[in-house]
């Protein structure tokens, strides 16, 4: 990170990181697709723009806003692609999102399941719910694959 005449320039795996301070990866439910989807990480930011999804209309004002990071809630590419094409809007919006060098970032399973400054803690907060707490609470594991011989 690097200060500038009281601008701050930071790279985009500087704000992934703060992002996922507050919503580690941990927490994603293992069908979501939640992370850089599109990007180079070392990148400097230019701008970001927070979203709910990112569309064709959302990469446009990223351009027009000269924000070269998109960070959404959903992700853009939820199972794998095939092709790129252009053939339907999440085609033309991660083409768009390419030709015009913008990251999309997505914070979605992760962002939901965290007690303190998640989506749902929100929502429960807006309903006026009192007592708030997970009723399925993630572990903060890590997946290790161990291999053994075969006496």
């Amino acid at each position: 990170m690097y200060q500038l005449e009281d601008q701050v320039i930071m790279d985009i795996k500087d704000v992934i990181s703060y992002l996922e301070l507050i919503a580690p990866r941990s927490l994603q439910e293992s069908y979501d697709n939640a992370g850089l989807i599109i990007g180079d990480p070392s990148e400097k930011v230019s701008g970001v723009l927070i979203t709910l999804d990112s569309t064709e209309e959302v990469i446009q004002e990223a351009i027009d806003k000269k924000c070269n990071l998109v960070v959404a809630h959903h992700p853009i590419i939820f199972k794998g692609l095939k092709k790129i094409n252009g053939k339907n809007y999440v085609e033309r919006t991660v083409l768009q999102a390419i030709r015009n060098n913008i990251a999309i970032y997505a914070i979605h399973t992760n962002l939901d399941n965290v007690l303190t400054r998640g989506v749902n803690e929100r929502i429960a907060q807006r309903i006026g719910l009192v007592d708030l707490d997970i009723l399925a609470p993630k572990k903060n594991l890590e997946k290790l694959v161990v291999y053994a011989p075969v006496h």
